[in-house]
């Protein structure tokens, strides 16, 4: 006989089997990963506070194949942050859903390889915001894992796992992320994501071409950069414990014009440290495109200093 209790973690089972081919993994350095959200086949999302500015990514696909990646429109304002992939996936997108205080909430994020992991938790409480109220989920501060999915019972999706800012766990919720997609820096990808629109409008715009059509363009340097940790008998040299070293550059990009190196570590860029999380965004926004940076590094144990000029993001 079939009890109510096997039905019920049945149904949690089948949830999180459909759900997580739309899971992926964005590896932000060594040993450091966020996870994300397909939300089109050349689309994954996941909050802005948790992926630090680079200018190519990798991200690992539910099926365990990795592509390459490139930064997409970001909403400060509403903890959204895009990529766009280089490769497009098969998507079918969830819908969209609602909560209320004290429902059960399926939380599915993704290992550094991009298998699922599973919590389960209630809506904690509802916070009012300007945008309305927003269920809160229970989970400790150390089960907070920046871009985990929220699900209701149903499937659907609640919005994405933040970090608030005594701590505790929130929630972007899809009616934000919606939001983002309909009228914000997001706004030409809705077309091209059913679960944010009721009645998706015909386009035959390619999703990149409308990207650029309302974003404009963000300054680039041409290279990959991880977080390192600089070696205890480095500290007094740089003056700093922490990093950002050259993991990959392209061809021709300013970092490869300026002579740096696979290897090098980045510690300043115009005299500020390289060591915080978003440090690289005000030397990248789009009025700095044409500049000139100084980028002082460390390489063989040596202090270097090098000039790049920032470089309209590709296509």
């Amino acid at each position: 006989m079939t009890t109510p209790f096997a039905t019920f973690s049945a149904s949690i089972a089948r949830l999180v089997t459909t759900t997580a081919p739309l899971l992926a993994t964005i590896r932000t350095g060594p040993n450091r990963h966020v996870s994300g959200l397909l939300v089109w086949s050349d689309t994954v999302i996941t909050t802005d506070q948790g992926l630090p500015i680079q200018d190519l990514y990798t991200v690992v696909l539910p099926t365990g194949g990795m592509v390459a990646a490139r930064p997409g429109p970001r909403d400060r304002l509403n903890d959204i942050a895009s990529l766009r992939l280089d490769t497009a996936v098969a998507c079918t997108p969830l819908l969209p859903g609602a909560a209320v205080l004290g429902s059960v909430m399926i939380i599915l994020a993704t290992d550094h390889d991009a298998a699922p992991t599973v919590r389960m938790t209630v809506v904690h409480k509802m916070m009012r915001t300007a945008e309305g109220m927003v269920p809160v989920p229970d989970l400790a501060p150390h089960q907070i894992e920046p871009g985990a999915v929220a699900l209701d019972a149903e499937g659907r999706l609640l919005g994405l796992i933040a970090s608030g800012p005594n701590g505790e766990a929130s929630l972007v919720p899809a009616t934000a992320i919606r939001q983002s997609f309909q009228s914000g820096p997001q706004a030409a990808l809705r077309r091209r994501t059913p679960q944010f629109d009721a009645v998706p409008e015909p386009t035959t715009t390619p999703v990149r071409a409308a990207v650029r059509s309302i974003a404009p363009a963000r300054g680039w340097l041409g290279v990959a950069l991880q977080p390192i940790t600089i070696p205890d008998p480095l500290v007094a040299r740089t003056g700093q414990k922490s990093g950002r070293m050259v993991v990959s550059m392209s061809p021709g990009g300013p970092a490869e014009r300026a002579g740096l190196r696979i290897g090098d570590i980045l510690l300043t860029v115009n005299g500020t440290s390289t060591s915080g999380n978003h440090v690289l965004r005000a030397f990248l926004s789009p009025d700095k495109i044409g500049t000139a940076i100084e980028v002082g590094l460390l390489r063989d144990g040596n202090r270097l200093t090098a000039r790049m000029i920032v470089a309209a993001q590709p296509d």
